[in-house]
């Protein structure tokens, strides 16, 4: 019995001891035992880890994207092969179980984290749902389509008449032509790339539902409203009612351009306008159908060089303060139209691009002297000086694509509408003062533009 007795105060003793010596691990700062402190550092260094090995992957991936955007060739695959097979890559990397266990893990102790920290973890894991290694085989599937998607939309010949037309040319005719069978025939020409596109489409659709599904979410929607902070159901309530608060002046707009184009094409006024009367293949952008009597910036940009648009829209940015763009952006983008002997064709729809996540920024467009083109220069230039802007020590890598695609859009937008403000526009010296236009009717351009 006294055996016992003392076995059992011996053990007693012990747990007490073991107690204070694990109480006095604690700190008044984290109030975290010692596994928690192995979880900071380890989470620390994963993020340090992921931030490079990610970045070093994207620029891979993103090099062999612009490739295949930038030239293809009909029956050359090579560009898109090893687009393919970087992108495998870095969906590899990105949706691996491993970093998805961590991070996930990471994000139940976040009271550990700086506020930074937490941000990297919930991105590290919105970027693992689109490419989660648990249906490796549905992401290799939809690369494969997305790449596919992408050689056959700015891949096709567009043929009006039996002669082959470029993306640019079709918008002119769309843009000026008053012939309504000409304009059909270039509207109908533009849709020509549809059909084969159409299942290449319908099984990406299908791809990016499933794949998304394996990390929780109902479907490809409600995984990109996430980006955002809400569900599906909030974003579509969100777009209801910034319809429903448009919609008085949307009707206004509608009502005045189908009575113009009508007037214009010689018809009846039509209830719903015809899709080949708009000025534009995706029915945006309605501008052209009203010419500001001293405020022509088509007529003010026909002698200026493509090369002086996008060099006017730099020293837009430079006059608010920000540098120059790297010589680099001049060197490596693709700003022009392809000549017309070009053996190969391009991506024509305009973008902007942040292949390193640092100064690597670039821009794909076929730039020509016209407002349409002068406005996108500088939309697409605020894309440009936004990757500048944090593209710095204080954002890690995995931040660096911004709070959201909505504000990226909002940024280039609302650069685009100043450079084409009147009053800007006679300051470099475009078109007369404020005085030799109607504002007015310029505000009415500019709403139809919107």
């Amino acid at each position: 019995m006294k055996s016992n007795i003392l076995v059992f105060s011996l053990a007693a003793v012990t747990l007490i001891l073991v107690c204070f010596a694990w109480e006095s691990l604690i700190t008044p700062e984290t109030n975290v035992y010692p596994y928690h402190f192995d979880l900071k550092e380890r989470g620390r260094a994963f993020l340090e880890e992921y931030n490079e090995t990610f970045r070093a992957l994207r620029y891979a991936a993103k090099e062999a994207e612009w490739a295949a955007e930038t030239r293809i060739v009909e029956g050359d695959d090579r560009n898109t092969h090893k687009r393919r097979e970087t992108a495998e890559r870095l969906a590899a990397f990105t949706g691996s179980g491993e970093n998805i266990a961590i991070a996930r893990e990471c994000l139940d102790a976040a009271d550990l984290f700086s506020p930074v920290e937490v941000k990297q973890f919930e991105a590290i894991l919105y970027k693992a749902a689109d490419n989660p290694e648990t249906v490796s085989g549905l992401v290799k599937e939809r690369i494969a389509a997305e790449a596919e998607a992408s050689e056959k939309l700015y891949g096709f010949a567009y043929k009006l008449g039996g002669e082959e037309l470029s993306p640019n040319a079709l918008d002119e005719i769309l843009w000026t032509e008053r012939d309504l069978e000409k304009r059909r025939a270039a509207w109908e020409c533009s849709k020509g790339v549809g059909p084969g596109l159409r299942q290449t489409l319908i099984s990406l659709v299908r791809l990016r539902n499933e794949t998304v599904r394996a990390l929780g979410y109902a479907d490809f929607f409600s995984y990109e409203a996430s980006d955002y902070g809400i569900t599906a159901a909030e974003m579509v309530e969100r777009n209801e009612r910034i319809v429903d608060e448009l919609r008085p002046l949307y009707r206004e707009l509608h009502t005045w351009a189908r009575h113009e184009f009508a007037a214009r094409y010689g018809e009846p006024v039509p209830e719903l306008i015809p899709a080949h009367w708009l000025p534009n293949r995706w029915g945006q952008e309605w501008g052209s159908m009203v010419t500001v009597e001293g405020f022509d910036l088509d007529a003010a940009l026909a002698d200026r060089t493509p090369e002086w648009l996008v060099r006017q829209a730099e020293r837009f940015y430079v006059s608010l303060g920000f540098e120059e763009l790297p010589e680099s952006f001049y060197e490596k983008s693709s700003l022009y139209p392809l000549r017309p002997d070009a053996t190969y064709k391009k991506n024509n729809h305009a973008s902007a691009w942040h292949l390193d996540l640092d100064h690597d920024v670039r821009s794909l467009m076929s730039v020509e002297s016209n407002s349409y083109w002068y406005e996108t220069v500088h939309h697409e230039l605020g894309h440009v000086y936004y990757y500048l802007a944090y593209s710095n020590g204080d954002v890690p890598p995995v931040l660096r694509l911004g709070s959201d695609r909505s504000y990226h859009e909002a940024i280039g937008t609302l650069m685009g509408l100043a450079a084409m403000q009147p009053r800007f526009a006679a300051a470099i010296g475009l078109v007369g003062g404020e005085a030799d236009h109607d504002p007015v009717q310029a505000l009415l351009k500019e709403a139809l533009n919107a």
